[in-house]
């Protein structure tokens, strides 16, 4: 009688435990990087609350295939599987944390933490999250403009090309330190995305942009958090000639100048002698 009483006490118990809620797992969460560069590393972290009951093992999965699980009660508790070059490193993973070294691309997908608490219940719960890695560019984004002088008011028109990289980074252009303003400013952009690079193009009026004689025209290639780069270009405001009051004063005018005055002097002189040498001679006659 007594052991059929234990029997059914513990079994009501363990059903109040499963549909009670009286413990048990609780607010899974998993954290991990959108975007993680080749050859870094990658924190993902899964928390969870159990609620005063004891874990019996989290597991980590790339696409469905387990690559790490840590068993609490077992020495050592980590455990390591082979799947598509994953790289572990153990000494900084634990029953919350997994850490990757030296990503590739191969390891873009979705990443899965499992949780299970100890028995009885064994209640297992998971969470995903996507990793995506990037192939950032080798090489600086390149920026060219048709003309490097131009008057106040001309157009200016650029070009800005980044380097290979997966996935195309994203093209944004500045104006004198600052980003372009539609309200204040009159320009077009056209961008063109392949799978690897991005060229973006920029048409705009120079009306009252040239600060001190110049415009500073930057372009930025970047793969929001993790690659940022840019290119500058100077132009040059080109100013009409305002000739002077007194005349031409081109250094070409002056040098044309220089030389009539030279030559005025020389048949002044010349003239001068022979004026002289004619009344020497009138006076030699004379006597």
């Amino acid at each position: 009688m007594d052991k059929a009483c234990g029997k059914i006490c513990r079994l009501l118990i363990l059903l109040l435990l499963i549909f009670g809620g009286a413990t048990g797992l609780k607010t899974l969460k998993i954290t991990a990087p959108e975007r993680v560069r080749v050859g870094d590393s990658a924190l993902l972290t899964c928390s969870y609350d159990l609620d005063n009951v004891q874990l019996y093992v989290i597991k980590w999965y790339l696409d469905d295939a387990e690559f790490y699980r840590n068993v609490p009660k077992k020495d050592p508790p980590h455990a390591i599987f082979p799947v598509r070059g994953i790289r572990v490193n153990v000494s900084s993973s634990n029953t919350q944390d997994v850490t990757l070294v030296n990503m590739t691309r191969n390891h873009t997908g979705r990443y899965s933490c499992e949780v299970t608490e100890d028995g009885p219940t064994y209640d297992t719960r998971v969470q995903e999250a996507h990793v995506f890695v990037v192939d950032v560019p080798e090489t600086e984004p390149r920026i060219a403009v048709d003309r490097e002088h131009l008057r106040a008011g001309e157009t200016l028109r650029a070009n800005c090309s980044s380097g290979t990289s997966r996935p195309a980074p994203n093209i944004t252009w500045t104006l004198n330190g600052a980003p372009l303003n539609n309200m204040t400013m009159r320009f077009k952009v056209r961008t063109k995305t392949n799978k690897r690079s991005t060229h973006s193009s920029l048409s705009l009026e120079t009306t009252g942009l040239f600060r001190n004689g110049r415009i500073r025209l930057r372009c930025f290639a970047e793969i929001t958090p993790v690659y940022k780069a840019s290119a500058s270009k100077e132009i040059m405001e080109e100013r009409p000639y305002i000739a002077s009051i007194t005349g031409d004063a081109s250094p070409h005018s002056r040098q044309s100048n220089g030389r009539s005055a030279a030559s005025l002097a020389s048949l002044w002189i010349y003239g001068l002698a022979s004026n002289i040498l004619g009344m020497l001679i009138q006076a030699t006659f004379t006597r």
